[in-house]
């Protein structure tokens, strides 16, 4: 908790210390391992945090699926934000996927997928296009027509009923 204080407030070398004491338990190393990665990402240390966030799968793995979730959840959408800003789109991409496994209700990995899979795209146009490929971004087209189909349906407010017209003034 201290670290994360620290990190909260700009204070990365002492949050580093503090995770860094974290790592001595356990139950916490997984926790540590994150808040480490997360400090270097806030430092533009998008290969050391990438290194961080690997070392917290790692230690989640002695976990059952079922523990850990929102954990899990942020280990890979974090790093899927540095994969994405080291220019890695396809492991961007893969941990993108393992957040939405973690969590599939969450908006923000679902676009940042979406995202992800478009720059890819565009980066496999700019080497050209052979036909697989363009099987392939068929395909990926279709699915993200899908998922905005779902989501729309999804999100639409199910608390708002038809207007009743009343016959007062409106004030």
């Amino acid at each position: 908790m201290e670290a994360n204080y620290l990190q909260s407030r700009g204070e990365y070398n002492e949050a580093i210390s503090s995770y860094k004491k974290a790592l001595e338990y356990p139950q916490a190393a997984p926790y540590a391992e994150y808040g480490l990665g997360s400090v270097f990402h806030s430092l533009g240390e998008d290969n050391a945090a990438l290194e961080r966030f690997a070392n917290c799968e790692k230690l989640l793995d002695s976990f059952s699926p079922s523990e850990h979730r929102e954990l899990r959840y942020r280990n890979s959408y974090n790093s899927g934000l540095a994969s994405f800003g080291e220019g890695d789109y396809p492991a961007a991409a893969s941990s993108f996927k393992n957040a939405l496994k973690a969590d599939p209700r969450r908006i923000e990995a679902k676009r940042n997928l979406e995202l992800t899979l478009m720059s890819l795209d565009r980066q496999e146009a700019g080497g050209g296009m052979g036909e697989n490929q363009g099987q392939e971004n068929e395909a990926r087209a279709a699915i993200f027509e899908y998922l905005k189909t779902k989501e729309q349906s999804q999100w639409k407010s199910r608390e708002w009923g038809t207007e009743n017209q009343t016959t007062g003034p409106d004030y």
